[in-house]
């Protein structure tokens, strides 16, 4: 059985992680927890778009293509319309780096033990975008959402004086 589209799938979820995980090195010397402010709105400090960004992986690539998830307790504090606050018990840098690895390298473990058959059932949530609701487009949808985000550490780049380019 072929596993072409997962390959690619899996490559291009690679691809994007790195490039988040060099924002992420570039701001090594910024405060992870400091929420910049701008026009009296508080958008989301590193450390919080790390943890949801693991938060995803997780929900939509692990558990949303039939696979287990990590059962990392501090995850679903970082959840779709969760508020951007910081959790009381909120992991350290380290540790949000550590999970972003953990989760990523289980996710493409998974992803490439799918057959193409496999990847393009339904999704184990009914979730659906563009109304297709297969494992594929939780992986497609969760490739574009991390994108979305490394585009948020881009302009924290910025506000933290942090040269990218």
């Amino acid at each position: 059985m072929s596993n072409i589209e997962a390959a690619v799938l899996a490559d291009t979820l690679q691809k994007t992680r790195d490039l988040t995980r060099w924002y992420f090195s570039l701001l090594k010397n910024a405060d992870p927890y400091h929420q910049h402010e701008l026009n009296g709105v508080k958008l989301n400090s590193i450390a919080w778009l790390g943890a949801h960004i693991v938060w995803a992986e997780d929900f939509l690539v692990l558990r949303g293509t039939g696979g287990e998830g990590t059962g990392i307790e501090w995850l679903e504090h970082y959840k779709l319309g969760s508020d951007g606050s910081l959790h009381t018990a909120e992991p350290n840098m380290k540790e949000i780096l550590d999970a972003l690895k953990l989760v990523h390298e289980k996710a493409t473990e998974h992803i490439l033990s799918l057959t193409d058959e496999e990847i393009n059932q339904e999704n184990p949530y009914g979730i659906s975008f563009s109304g297709t609701s297969t494992k594929k487009m939780l992986v497609q949808h969760c490739i574009r959402h991390e994108a979305m985000h490394t585009g948020h550490l881009s302009w924290l780049c910025k506000l933290n004086s942090v040269k990218a380019v």
